[in-house]
């Protein structure tokens, strides 16, 4: 048997109220629209769910009893639907690295937006790491997550590998050992790690492989990753990236990942929000999103 559901609704507001006309003013309807909802419960059930004495309204013995049934049932449908349209629920400020959002996250958004379509999700410039103001946005995708007060979500650890643009590809893919690299510009990003010295990141990814970086390597310094991506796109020579810092696009068209090993930063990135706001479908949703993103997250090796 198929019940309406509009008629279990109304019928649970009138036992809530014990009125009819007080629950049509809740429900925003006529009266004679809950009385012909209820007359058609009682129809499918074949009972009479409510007695009558003047103007009061009570449950009848049957009616107390499927009230008890499904009033908790409604009760939870109501709550689900209010947390649904919550403003704090549908509304997300993430704040975000400039380079990060622009290379990697902006690019992906229109999946998020299509999965959760519900979910109003803003972009915040963070320009300063660790500067927690929830004032300003709910959420954060940082290198330095608080130690405690917040949920925390890692998403991934900084590792470097050396780019080049498709005119240089050509040359150094076919290149044997680390040390032949020194023949090309190098391209170093003073933010790459955490000491801000020029040069540091190719000091260390030669270091790894047991090779001092000579004084007559060329290299061409830039205060930030980002820079020295765009360098490398434009054939300026070849630089130390994390993968995150390309988008799709280029590495399928101008910047190729050379088969070398890679060297890992200080930095891992981790998204937070308090705890305090933990039960929010919103951020619960991105957290899971962002995650799931960024192990999904791969680069190819070279031009196709």
């Amino acid at each position: 048997m198929s019940l309406p559901f509009r008629a279990i609704h109304y019928f649970v507001e009138v036992g809530r109220c014990q009125s009819f006309s007080n629950a049509a003013e809740r429900l925003h309807v006529s009266q004679s629209a809950v009385s012909h909802q209820v007359a058609l419960l009682e129809e499918s059930l074949g009972a009479k769910l409510f007695v009558r004495r003047g103007r009061q309204v009570m449950l009848s013995a049957v009616g107390e009893s499927y009230f008890n049934e499904v009033a908790g049932a409604i009760s939870t449908i109501e709550q689900a639907t209010t947390n649904f349209n919550r403003d704090d629920s549908r509304k997300v400020r993430l704040a975000v690295h400039g380079s990060l959002a622009v290379k990697w996250l902006i690019p992906a958004l229109n999946e998020f937006r299509q999965r959760y379509p519900n979910i109003d999700l803003t972009l915040q410039m963070l320009t300063r790491d660790g500067d927690f103001d929830t004032q300003w946005a709910d959420c954060f995708i940082t290198t330095q997550p608080p130690a405690t007060g917040y949920q925390r979500f890692h998403l991934y650890d900084e590792t470097l590998k050396p780019y080049c643009s498709k005119e240089l590809w050509s040359e150094v893919h076919q290149l044997k050992t680390a040390d032949e690299l020194i023949k090309y510009p190098l391209l170093s990003a003073i933010s790459a790690f955490a000491s801000g010295k020029p040069g540091t990141d190719w000091q260390r990814w030669f270091k790894q492989v047991n090779i001092q970086l000579p004084a007559k390597a060329k290299i061409h310094h830039f205060s930030h990753l980002l820079l020295a991506a765009e360098a490398a796109k434009y054939g300026q020579g070849i630089a130390l990236l994390n993968e995150f810092m390309t988008t799709e696009q280029e590495r399928a068209e101008s910047l190729f990942e050379l088969p070398f090993h890679g060297i890992k930063t200080e930095d891992s990135f981790y998204f937070v929000y308090p705890s305090t706001t933990a039960q929010s479908p919103g951020l619960e949703a991105l957290a899971s999103w962002l995650v799931k993103l960024c192990r999904a997250r791969s680069s190819d090796k070279g031009p196709p």
